[in-house]
């Protein structure tokens, strides 16, 4: 490990003296070549005279900012790895960060091993840039869901809900696939998403939706299962809000937000091939949110 980081040049660009100083003996110490900068004006003179192997640049500088001065490195090093130090984690900058091509962001203050150990596998190239990933990796594929037909019962539906919550259909992660079944029509067509709250939804009669000072009494739950039972699926099927699976995250989230979905449809050209929940993107979240 130790002949690996002696090899690594970096370049520490900050404005505050103290924070260099530090930050500079800590790597030093970890066997890095460190040469430092004390703005972005300054860095830029260095990279092609130190030729370093990745740059550690501060967001918040005078003069040139660290975004201003990664665009000026991109100018010249369109591959070069920069990690931003950030005490303002501010949307707008690491955006722009990440049409840049910035490798990573770390939130100040920064714990100096930690930071060594991120400057390894960056160089390394274990994480040359930031990805976002696409609905296709984290969707739920509608393989693992089950299928019925619109034109059965409601009935039909509430004997398979029950029959999928029996069964496991992913080890270590039984909720996948169940309370939710997908309706297709005679041809296999996608025509939406049953779960149980859309059936206890239509045993609620429409009068107590419009007039909340409604009398409730023993017997009506029973009278309203007797006839909803019988209904065809196709007259609960509401069409839900649908998604290409080319579609970017935050345009997903929005729906899942905005519209209180607990699951999304992706389509490919207008075929459903997989589900997407709010809790399939609690990973992603972890995976790119700032490190404190």
């Amino acid at each position: 490990m130790q002949k690996e980081t002696e090899s690594i040049r970096l370049l520490l660009v900050d404005d505050e003296k103290d924070f260099r100083d530090a930050a500079g003996q800590a790597l030093r110490r970890q066997g890095f070549q460190v040469s430092e900068a004390e703005s972005g004006e300054r860095a830029l003179e260095l990279i092609p005279l130190d030729r370093p192997n990745i740059v550690i640049l501060d967001l918040k500088m005078g003069g040139l900012d660290g975004i201003t001065t990664l665009e000026q490195i991109r100018r010249v090093d369109s591959d070069l790895p920069v990690l931003i130090l950030t005490g303002h984690g501010r949307y707008e900058h690491a955006l722009a960060g990440i049409q840049l091509g910035v490798v990573d962001f770390v939130q100040k203050p920064v714990e100096m091993e930690f930071l060594g150990t991120r400057i390894r596998e960056l160089v390394r190239g274990e994480k040359r840039s930031l990805r976002e990933k696409g609905l296709a990796e984290l969707m739920v594929p509608e393989s693992l869901y089950r299928r019925i037909d619109v034109n059965l019962t409601i009935r039909d539906a509430v004997v398979a809900l029950q029959e999928v919550q029996r069964r496991d259909l992913l080890p270590g992660d039984t909720d996948r696939g169940r309370r939710t079944l997908v309706a297709v029509d005679g041809e296999d067509r996608f025509m939406g998403l049953i779960r149980a709250e859309d059936i206890v939804r239509v045993t609620v009669p429409s009068f107590l939706v419009e007039s909340p000072y409604s009398s409730y009494f023993t017997g009506m739950f029973l009278a309203q299962a007797k006839v909803v039972g019988r209904l065809p699926l196709r007259d609960i099927l509401r069409n839900p809000p649908a998604l290409e699976v080319d579609a970017p995250l935050m345009e997903a989230a929005f729906w899942l937000v905005s519209r209180r979905l607990s699951h999304l449809p992706v389509l490919r050209d207008g075929k459903l091939v997989g589900i997407l929940r709010p809790e399939d993107l609690l990973g992603e979240i972890a995976n790119l949110s700032v490190p404190e």
